[in-house]
């Protein structure tokens, strides 16, 4: 007769097992956390540089001005540009002024152009995109030269914070904000600065 040989884990090789894991997840997530929250950072900096990008050229190729607005509503059908409370992690909208005698920059009403790109919101909790610099705080409007410009005439420029519940700096003094520069030439770039970035509220 041929004895048919079990096979399998036994319960003790099973409990190892699991122990073993415990140890490695509670060794890694907080890793694995970390990881997450500088990735958000990356990516919600890197599409706000993208959508002031998109502004000016498309602003340079169509010969027309194009303004990049903070949006509390930017997936609706009609959005509109935010002016009251609330940052740009909210969502924003790339648009194609309209050419009436009084429009007003950096709203947009079916008077304007075409909506351009849309952002529906920042990713991650408790992420803040805000500014200090009030010529930049609700909108960035870009001339036919790609420079960014008020209606009066006066120049935009500032920069934007990126941050999360974490503030400027973690626990061992490391920068984990990012700051979105736009200086007066329209020119753009991500920066890891504390001394640029200033603050996070």
């Amino acid at each position: 007769m041929i004895m048919k040989k079990n096979t399998g884990f036994t319960l003790v090789e099973v409990m190892v097992a699991l122990v073993i894991l415990a140890i490695l997840m509670s060794v890694g997530m907080p890793q694995m956390a970390v990881f997450f929250k500088g990735n958000r950072m990356v990516v919600n900096s890197n599409d706000l540089l993208a959508g002031l990008h998109i502004a000016r050229s498309e602003a340079i190729k169509r010969n027309s001005r194009v303004s990049i607005c903070k949006s509390a509503n930017a997936g609706d059908a009609a959005p509109t540009c935010a002016t009251g409370t609330g940052g740009w992690e909210q969502g924003w909208i790339v648009f194609v002024e309209g050419t009436d005698p009084g429009n007003e920059f950096g709203q947009y009403t079916g008077a304007d152009g075409d909506i351009i790109k849309v952002n529906t919101g920042a990713e991650g909790d408790q992420v803040t995109i805000n500014t200090p610099d009030t010529a930049i705080q609700n909108y960035v409007s870009f001339t036919s030269r790609g420079v960014p410009k008020l209606k009066n005439g006066a120049s935009q420029s500032g920069v934007f914070r990126v941050c999360d519940q974490r503030g400027l700096t973690n626990a061992a003094g490391n920068v984990v904000a990012r700051g979105v520069l736009l200086n007066t030439s329209g020119r753009v770039r991500v920066t890891r600065d504390a001394g640029r970035i200033g603050a996070c509220p």
